[in-house]
C-alpha cells in the first residue's frame, strides 16, 4: 500500500490528531471514493467517504493526452 501525501482537514475520530495520512482511497462508483486514514499519535485507522459533484470526463477527453495527432 503507498501512502499518499496532500493537504488535508481530517482529524482523528478517536484522539482529534491532526497528524492523520491518506493510506489509500477505493472507488466505488463513478461518483463515490472510500479513503482509509492512519492515526500517527494513536496508530487508528478509519474511513471517509468522499462524493464528487464534478461531470465524468469522456472517454475522448480521458485519452487526448495521452495520443498525440501524428499527422505532419
Amino acid at each position: 500500500m503507498a501512502s499518499v501525501s496532500a493537504p488535508h482537514d481530517k482529524k482523528c475520530p478517536r484522539c482529534g490528531s491532526g497528524l492523520v495520512d491518506l493510506e489509500w482511497r477505493e472507488r466505488i462508483n463513478a461518483r463515490e471514493a472510500q479513503e482509509l486514514w492512519r492515526c500517527w499519535n494513536c496508530k487508528r485507522e478509519f474511513i471517509t467517504a468522499v462524493a464528487s459533484d464534478g461531470i465524468e470526463p469522456s472517454v475522448a477527453e480521458i485519452a487526448e493526452p495521452f495520443f498525440t495527432n501524428l499527422l505532419v
